[in-house]
């Protein structure tokens, strides 16, 4: 009974964490189109590296930084109102002692003349209470222009109206 029990017990962890690192992929995602800079940067381990590819978006060039100072100025200047990011096929993958989690999802990012999407594959590992990326990669892959002078709908605060400012539940383990 109690291997089964040890067993039970290291399942039940891995359930959570992958919990845990979709909740920090959805902090991103809200943080990023909700203008929460300071928060955004948060899901980011100290050191994280981040490498975006193909940015901007049909350019060929591949960005990349390391730790929360490199990073901040690329999402401080896309803040809230030029886009909106929507993420499917979300997986995560927890090691098997929950040290460490691999992230990968399709995304579509609408923006005020054009839609793009790509992929987003990641590396997260527990950090006190929540998970953090340790590497992350954006893969902008597809795209087009839509030529047109009309106001877009994007200027809008993401949190006009809505619970907890737009930010998003974040899963806490009970």
């Amino acid at each position: 009974m109690s291997d089964e029990l040890t067993a039970l017990r290291a399942r039940v962890e891995r359930l959570e964490s992958r919990e845990a690192c979709v909740s920090t992929f959805n902090e991103y995602l809200h943080y990023l189109d909700g203008d929460y800079l300071e928060d955004l940067l948060q899901v980011f381990a100290p050191s994280a590296e981040l490498n975006v590819m193909n940015f901007p978006p049909g350019s060929g060039k591949n960005l990349q930084f390391k730790g929360r100072d490199e990073i901040r100025p690329l999402y401080a200047e896309h803040r809230a109102g030029i886009g909106r990011h929507h993420s499917a096929n979300v997986t995560v993958n927890v090691a098997a002692d929950s040290s460490s989690a691999e992230l990968s999802a399709y995304f579509i990012t609408s923006g005020e003349f054009g839609f793009g999407g790509g992929v987003y594959q990641a590396e997260l590992a527990p950090a006190q209470a929540r998970w953090e990326f340790q590497k992350m990669y954006i893969c902008s892959t597809w795209g087009w222009t839509v030529p047109t002078e009309a106001q877009p709908y994007l200027s809008e605060h993401l949190g006009e109206g809505a619970l907890r400012g737009g930010k998003p539940i974040v899963y806490r383990r009970p």
